[in-house]
């Protein structure tokens, strides 16, 4: 498994320093091409199989989550929550383990990190529903706990992409995520295979519906500042 990891650092600490500064201001950012080559294609192949392994079946897995569609009555697959813990997950526990989405976290927050939750967001084609504008975490100072999101295909509008709300993060732990959307401005962030999402977990954020026939599938890991205890 240690073969896959690449050998050094997936970004320079320059790029991270502008990282870093742009998510303080406005809760979210892309680091580019984190993840890529033989290690992209595993995390990929991996998650089609652990996809195909759920059989539509309600209730198949307390960690697949489903919603069920309301034109059809279909169980749709949204998540795989706890995704480490999956059989046949090796790649994503080694990844949630150490490697390179650990390493930008430290960066980012200048220090040791915590992996503490890993899951897979899945936008089936033409069904998968936008999730609404919602908030992570607010019990949480800002800067102390993000999630990093390594996108396993290239995802637009099309397909489902994040919508942010900039600087809503800041925002008071009682802030209304919808009224901050209608105050807006929306930004939409497309981004390719390989590419990793950074967001503070109090920022404001939802994502399009899958109108295409293109997947998309994120692996979500959020990491805590070691200094900081979660409730």
């Amino acid at each position: 498994m240690s073969s896959l990891l690449p050998p050094a650092r997936a970004h320079d600490s320059l790029a991270a320093a502008d990282l870093s500064s742009g998510l303080a201001a406005t809760g979210f950012g892309v680091a580019p091409a984190v993840v890529t080559g033989p290690l992209l294609s595993a995390l990929r192949d991996e998650a089609q199989r652990l996809i195909d392994a759920h059989d539509g079946t309600p209730g198949y897995s307390p960690d697949y989550w489903t919603f069920t569609d309301s034109a059809t009555g279909d169980e749709v697959l949204y998540r795989i929550h706890r995704l480490e813990q999956q059989p046949g997950a090796v790649h994503a526990a080694s990844l949630f383990a150490d490697g390179p989405l650990h390493r930008l976290a430290e960066d980012l927050f200048g220090g040791p990190v915590r992996a503490t939750v890993c899951a897979m967001i899945v936008k089936v084609p033409w069904h998968a529903a936008a999730v609404p504008w919602h908030r992570d975490r607010t019990e949480v100072p800002a800067g102390r706990v993000c999630n990093l999101s390594l996108f396993l295909d290239d995802c637009d509008a099309a397909n489902g992409c994040l919508q942010f709300v900039p600087g809503s993060h800041l925002l008071a732990d009682d802030a209304d995520a919808e009224r901050a959307r209608l105050a807006g401005p929306v930004v939409e962030l497309p981004m390719r295979a390989g590419d990793v999402a950074v967001h503070d977990v109090r920022a404001v954020h939802a994502s399009l519906p899958n109108h295409s026939a293109r997947i998309r599938r994120s692996i979500v890991v959020e990491f805590a500042s070691s200094a900081w205890e979660l409730s």
